[in-house]
């Protein structure tokens, strides 16, 4: 019937005209004639190569339609560019740094939720039934499990910016190690970073032909930022009423210079201190900041800048500890020596006690700073051990030598001490010639040494024999290369030998300057000083006393926001205190134990390796990535799961059929309808 519709068509409208020239009263025209049916026959011939065609056309189209149909559910895909298809169950691992530098933004965008962002898209183009892991900066104990993709969301949406900080090379072992675990083939490692300098150190990433590794640098607006690097006390030890000394670092990561930057001190929320620093481009400037100490105990300093938009290095907290009063105990030998006890005696900043040889009570030794063992003719065995037990345990112990001693006792003392060995008392002139200025025994005693200064002489002194492992510092020599006062370090503390009485028949030591300076260090001046400050997300200790004697008095750790318990080990008389994880907020943080007056202030300082907010360029990054034969996504302003997708599966052609598939019904449609 098709095929004779046309052919009626043009009957019909034959028979049409005069009924229609009739009805518009054509009166001109009554009679129509046909002389010739050639013109209809042609007609007819013409819509009967059209409908042929027409028929054709919706063929073609129609097989097309079913061949594509047919070919996206074959699935077809043109392989990678490697020419390998990674088909099967895969392991997947998702780095996203959430450093402090990722805080900075790409648009209105932080990076670190961009980072998100990017590794939500990523997993999206794997599998539900592939293993994934995500890792950031904290390291965490469940970001090191292999987890499903729902998992994997769930922790997602828990990635907070954080302060700690991981290189690169950290990240990616850490990353091996978790897919080390899984028995898949198919292992695969994606970076999120702004791949910072200062943590990328792409130059130690080994390389490894059985992971491969993919990096997604995400780039910010360039920033300017000043840090407040550091600080440090120029004296070891600090008194109450004394002034001190404060150096500081600051440091300028932008590419403009700095003019009068305001630094601000402050000493137990008190401000001590302002001073303008001027900072060149890329720069760091050092200042010294003089304060007085009003308080004993410990006391909470910060140094405090004004940056904008990254504050988190603006503040550096710092703790220092200063005693009431240094105790020391003196331990006379044959009698008690009048500078001795002139110098500690009608002192403020000493608390002293003096005890004969024969009556002294051992139990009370390690509770003193300083013991001054003045000229002693023989040490018993066990004195010999408890006073090399508190040596070791960070005491201070001073011999000052009696020329008629038995040296053979005295020897194996000075042996437990691993100090030199005292031989024959020689009476003979010697002028000391040389001070050692640069130990910290001599830290603030001088401001400098003049050419004509007098030193210590004396007519007779100890010969001392140097000893193979002895790990002696000469403090002053006389001019034959002898040394007049020697300091040994042992264990946490320190042991100091006179070679001479401080008799001055013999000596004029005690009656110079350097004397009493000098003994006031050598009773002050500790080994295992607290640090003043310590780095969050660095493994930090602390070494605290230890009054427990059992499991009831245990070391608590309070901040601002939070309090926990630290890790602690007994060592002795000592607790090793280990933060862990636990510090996140830069601030004072306060060691106690509970109902108990025992306690410490320290402060902790957010990570300074993030200041410097330069950033690899695409070419550095391009030529490690050559390196390790790691592949670089640089267009994640765009969807990346289908490129993932992609360079893992090859391109997938059913997408392509279906639509072509539909294209060919829609023009069998267009066809039909409209082709006559």
């Amino acid at each position: 019937m098709s095929f004779l519709f046309p052919s009626f068509l043009w009957a019909l409208l034959a028979i049409s005209i005069p009924i229609i020239v009739h009805l518009f009263n054509f009166r001109r025209y009554k009679t129509i004639y046909f002389p010739s049916i050639r013109f209809l026959k042609e007609v007819q011939q013409q819509t009967r190569s059209t409908s042929q065609l027409k028929h054709l056309l919706v063929l073609i189209a129609r097989i097309l339609a079913i061949l594509f149909l047919v070919a996206a559910f074959a699935q077809p895909y043109i392989k990678p560019t490697e020419g390998v298809v990674n088909t099967g169950k895969k392991a997947i691992s998702v780095y996203i740094d959430n450093s402090f530098s990722m805080n900075a933004r790409n648009g209105d965008v932080p990076l670190v939720e961009m980072a998100k962002r990017k590794a939500l898209e990523i997993v999206s183009a794997y599998s539900p039934d592939d293993e994934f892991q995500l890792l950031s900066n904290d390291f965490e104990g469940k970001q090191q499990r292999l987890v499903n993709r729902d998992q994997f969301k769930q922790y997602l949406e828990e990635v907070k910016s954080s302060p700690a900080t991981r290189t690169l090379s950290q990240v990616i072992s850490r990353e091996k190690e978790a897919l080390s675990r899984s028995i898949s083939e198919q292992k695969f490692i994606y970076i999120i970073s702004d791949f910072q300098k200062s943590t990328s150190d792409l130059q130690n990433i080994p390389i490894d032909s059985n992971t491969k590794v993919y990096f997604i640098p995400l780039k910010s607006s360039a920033q300017k930022n000043i840090a407040v690097d550091s600080c440090w006390l120029e004296a070891p030890v600090q008194m109450v009423n004394q002034p001190a000394k404060l150096h500081l670092k600051i440091t300028n990561y932008g590419n403009e210079d700095i003019a009068d930057e305001r630094i601000t001190l402050r000493i137990n929320d008190e401000i001590k201190t302002i001073a303008d620093l001027n900072i060149s481009a890329n720069g760091s400037a050092e200042d010294t900041l003089t304060f007085n100490i009003t308080q004993s105990g410990w006391n909470r300093g910060e140094l405090q800048i004004s940056d904008f938009p990254v504050s988190f290095d603006d503040s550096y907290f710092f703790t220092f500890n200063v005693k009431p009063l240094a105790t020391v105990l003196i331990v006379n030998g044959t009698n008690a020596n009048p500078f001795i006890d002139a110098l500690f005696g009608n002192n403020n900043l000493f608390s002293t006690k003096s005890s004969s040889l024969n009556q002294l009570d051992y139990s009370t030794i390690k509770s003193f700073d300083c013991i001054i063992l003045n000229q002693p003719t023989i040490i018993s065995s066990g004195l010999k051990d408890a006073f090399s037990q508190y040596v070791q345990g960070g005491g201070n112990l001073l011999l000052v030598p009696e020329p008629n001693s038995k040296l053979d006792n005295i020897n194996e003392f000075l042996l437990s001490m691993n100090a030199d060995e005292l031989q024959q008392w020689i009476k003979q002139g010697r002028q000391v010639t040389t001070i050692n200025t640069k130990m910290n025994v001599f830290a603030d005693v001088f401001s400098r040494v003049k050419e004509n200064i007098a030193l210590p002489k004396t007519s007779g002194y100890f010969l001392l024999k140097s000893r193979t492992q002895s790990p002696a510092e000469a403090l002053m020599k006389f001019n034959d290369g002898n040394s007049l006062f020697t300091r040994y370090a042992s264990g946490k503390g320190n042991f100091y030998l006179s070679s001479v009485p401080f008799d001055k028949t013999v000596t004029d030591f005690p009656l110079n300057p350097v004397f009493a300076p000098l003994l006031f260090k050598v009773v002050v001046l500790k080994n295992s000083n607290p640090a003043l400050a310590y780095k969050i997300g660095e493994a930090s200790f602390f070494e605290a006393e230890n009054f427990s004697d059992g499991e009831k008095m245990i070391y608590r750790m309070k901040g601002v926001s939070r309090e926990f318990i630290p890790a602690q080990r007994p060592l002795g008389n000592q607790l090793m205190i280990n933060f862990g994880n636990e510090i996140r907020d830069a601030g004072f943080y306060n060691l106690y134990l509970p109902d108990s007056a025992n306690n410490y202030w320290l402060g902790f300082n957010f990570n300074r390796m993030e200041s410097n907010l330069s950033l690899l360029n695409t070419d550095e990054i391009k030529v490690q990535a050559e390196r390790i034969k790691a592949q670089i996504i640089s267009n994640v302003d765009s969807d990346i799961s289908v490129l993932v997708s992609e360079m893992n599966r090859g391109i997938a052609l059913w997408k392509y059929c279906i639509m072509l598939a539909l294209l060919f019904i829609a023009a069998e449609i267009l066809l039909l309808r409209f082709l006559k």
